[in-house]
C-alpha cells in the first residue's frame, strides 16, 4: 500500500447526497457495498423468494411477465457479485491481512474523466435513484489494482477465491493506469463535479 496525504482523487457515489466539506473516515466501519452484500434480500411484494416465483410461473411463461423476468436477473446478478466479493474478503483476511477491505474502504479513482464517464453510465444501469461525481481529498493509504480486477462472470466461490489471490497480491509498483484504488484513512468531499438522477426504466 502506498501513503497519501491531501490526495485528490474522484468517486462516483449512489444515494448519499454528499455535500462539500463533509468528512469521512473510512476502515473501521462497513461501508454502502457491505451493507448490500449482508443485507440484500430476494423476495418479491408478497415476501417470496424470487427463485420459488420464477419456478411456480414456469409454465404460466415467465418471458412474458417482464417485471419477474428484470426481478430474477437482477437477484442472479447481485448473488454473483455478494459471491466475488465474499471470497475477495476472504483471501484477504487470511492471506493478505495488512491490505485494506474491500467492505470497509472507499472505491475511488484518480481519472476525473472517466469518473464523469461512468456517472452517466452508472445512471442508466445502476439500481440507485441519484448519482454524484466528486472530488475526494483522501489521505491515509491506498491500493491499487493496476494490472487485474476481478470481473463479475458467474464463477463458483473457488474460482473467485483463485482469482483473488491474484488481485491482492499485484504488483503496487506497476505504471498501468489504475483500474480502481481502494482507500482507507480520512476523506474530505471538495467539489461536487456533477450530479444525475437515474434514467432507468423497467
Amino acid at each position: 500500500m502506498e501513503k497519501v496525504k491531501d490526495l485528490i482523487l474522484y468517486q462516483v457515489a449512489t444515494d448519499r447526497n454528499y455535500k462539500v466539506g463533509d468528512k469521512y473516515t473510512f476502515g473501521e466501519a462497513d461501508n454502502g457495498q457491505a451493507y448490500h452484500i449482508y443485507n440484500t434480500i430476494y423476495q418479491d411484494e408478497n415476501h417470496k423468494p424470487l427463485h420459488v416465483v420464477g419456478f411456480n410461473n414456469l409454465k404460466k411463461s415467465i418471458f412474458k411477465n417482464k417485471k419477474l423476468l428484470i426481478d430474477l436477473s437482477q437477484a442472479i446478478s447481485k448473488y454473483d457479485f455478494a459471491l466475488r466479493e465474499l471470497a475477495l474478503e476472504d483471501v484477504r483476511r487470511e492471506q493478505f491481512p495488512q491490505l485494506p477491505s474491500r467492505m470497509k474502504c472507499m472505491f475511488l479513482t484518480d481519472d476525473k474523466k472517466e469518473c464523469l464517464d461512468n456517472l452517466s453510465k452508472f445512471a442508466k444501469v445502476g439500481y440507485g435513484s441519484f448519482y454524484q461525481a466528486v472530488a475526494v481529498k483522501a489521505s491515509g493509504t491506498v491500493f491499487y489494482a493496476r494490472d487485474f480486477v476481478v470481473a463479475r462472470e458467474g464463477l463458483s466461490i473457488n474460482q473467485y477465491k483463485e482469482q483473488a489471490v491474484k488481485y491482492w497480491s499485484q504488483d503496487q509498483n506497476s505504471t498501468t493506469k489504475a483500474k480502481e484504488i481502494l482507500f482507507v484513512g480520512k476523506a474530505e468531499i471538495v467539489e461536487i463535479l456533477k450530479e444525475e438522477k437515474s434514467c432507468k426504466k423497467l
